[in-house]
Order: structure tokens, then C-alpha cells, then sequence
């Protein structure tokens, strides 16, 4: 029996098959950049390509998938519920509502992420005024070492917490020439960011680009918020008043939950 076939039996034995078969398929395609065959998908979700197939016709059926000249990407219903998603969460509307009432900060880019393992996952973004700013599509990954909102909250995590999740680590992302080597070096950091409170990628994650986080307390899933910049405008000055700003929008942010 195939791997595939195996994947494929386990499935058929779970209380609903068919739905975390379609998840498993969704999941794959949401991370993939681009169109994909069916052979492709199979092979990432390790299900025979007889089940793929089918599911895949049914997820197009409800607007979940659709078939391009180049394979199957996403449907639009996908978008649409993750929009709903967005806008029925209290901590997404407020982070709206909030950075609109913060002097410095309504006038920058500001982000508001969770951490997903070692990935830092967008959740909102407010665009501010600048001509130029960083563009991060929401429902988009990054990983967390290289991102300002993913170090402040991987520095807020308990000790024991964050050692394991930087234990899986095999090689550290190098997205830039400013990007950590080593482990030492991001180790190094995180220490620093929970002596100051806040975090910096200073053209770690994009070249030209500096961002601030601030890790938000008193969530069930790590959360921070962030602002983001063309580098020269990161002057000690607007640096300090942005923090106090973005500390602001942590504090009350935390009491969403509370």
C-alpha cells in the first residue's frame, strides 16, 4: 500500500474524512504561490490523486477552488470568509479603530500579527499617510526571526517556551544581508527586546526597511503589533515616540481579552 493510500485510508476512518481531506487541500494551496495540478496536490497532501480530484471539483462547486489554464488556486469564497472572520473579531476591529486615535501612529504603517509556530501570520494593517510604506498582504506568513512583531513575540513567550520553539530550527532564514547567521545572534536579541520592551528589524526582513514591535499581554495566542518604515526615517526621535505610541495601542488592546 502507498503512502498515499494510507494518508487516504486514515482519512476515511476519521469522524469526517471528506472535510479534513478538503482542509489538507486548501491548507497546501494557501501555502503554495501560485497555481497547482492535481498530481501536485497530491503529492503535497500525500492523498491518492482519485480523492484529490473529486474533492477538488466539489471545493470548486462552492466557490473554495477554481481551475486556472495553470492548475487550481484558491476560490474567491475563501477571501470572503476570512474577511468575515477579520471583521467579527474584536481585537481586529479595535486595532482599527485605536491606531486612528494615536497621534504618531495613524500617520505610519502599523501591523497586528499572531505567532503560528515560527511564522509570524498578518492579521490587519492600517496604511498611514506616507508616499512609501512596506506592502504586507494580510493572511500572509513571514518568519517570525526576521520580523519585528515575530521577535517581540517570540521574546514575550516563558523561557522554557521559546527555547523549544527555537529548538526546531534547522537553518536560520536569510531574507537579507542583514538577516541573523547564527543562533547566538538572535538569542542575543530577544534577550536585549525583553530588557527594552520592544523589538527591531532593522533591514532584517527587507532592505531599506525598519519596523518597532510591541508584544500585547493577556491574549490566549501570542500577539504584537508593529509599525514599518523606510529606514532613514527611522530617527531616534520618531523611534521613541512611535514605541510610546505602540506601547499605548498594547495596553489597550490586551483589555479586548480581558
Amino acid at each position: 500500500m502507498s503512502v498515499a493510500d494510507i494518508n487516504s485510508y486514515r482519512a476515511e476512518n476519521s469522524p469526517v474524512p471528506a472535510v479534513l481531506r478538503a482542509t489538507k487541500i486548501l491548507e497546501v494551496m494557501a501555502r503554495h504561490n501560485g497555481p497547482m495540478s492535481s498530481s501536485d496536490i497530491a503529492r503535497e497532501t500525500m492523498l491518492a490523486k482519485s480523492s484529490v480530484s473529486n474533492l477538488l471539483a466539489t471545493l470548486q462547486t462552492a466557490g473554495m477552488a477554481r481551475q486556472v489554464s495553470r492548475g487550481w488556486v484558491l476560490g474567491f469564497r475563501v477571501l470572503e470568509l476570512g474577511q468575515s472572520v477579520l471583521s467579527s473579531t474584536d481585537l481586529i476591529s479595535e486595532f482599527r479603530r485605536k491606531v486612528g486615535m494615536l497621534d504618531i501612529l495613524r500617520e505610519e504603517t502599523a501591523l497586528i500579527g499572531v505567532l503560528d509556530g515560527l511564522e509570524v501570520l498578518y492579521l490587519a494593517r492600517h496604511n498611514g499617510n506616507q508616499p512609501v510604506r512596506l506592502a504586507i498582504d494580510i493572511g500572509q506568513r513571514l518568519p517570525a526571526v526576521v520580523t519585528s512583531l515575530g521577535k517581540a513575540m517570540l521574546a514575550s513567550l516563558p523561557e522554557d517556551e521559546m527555547l523549544d520553539r527555537l529548538s526546531t530550527i534547522r537553518e536560520m532564514p536569510r531574507l537579507t544581508n542583514h538577516s541573523y547567521r547564527t543562533m547566538s545572534e538572535l538569542r542575543g536579541d530577544l534577550d536585549d527586546i525583553r530588557v527594552r520592551g520592544y523589538s527591531i528589524d532593522d533591514q532584517q526582513n527587507t532592505s531599506g526597511i525598519t519596523c518597532f514591535g510591541v508584544a500585547i499581554t493577556g491574549l490566549n495566542q501570542p500577539t504584537a503589533v508593529s509599525s514599518t518604515m523606510i529606514s532613514h526615517r527611522a530617527t531616534p526621535q520618531l523611534r521613541d515616540r512611535l514605541i510610546l505610541d505602540l506601547r499605548s495601542l498594547a495596553r489597550q488592546l490586551s483589555r479586548v481579552a480581558a
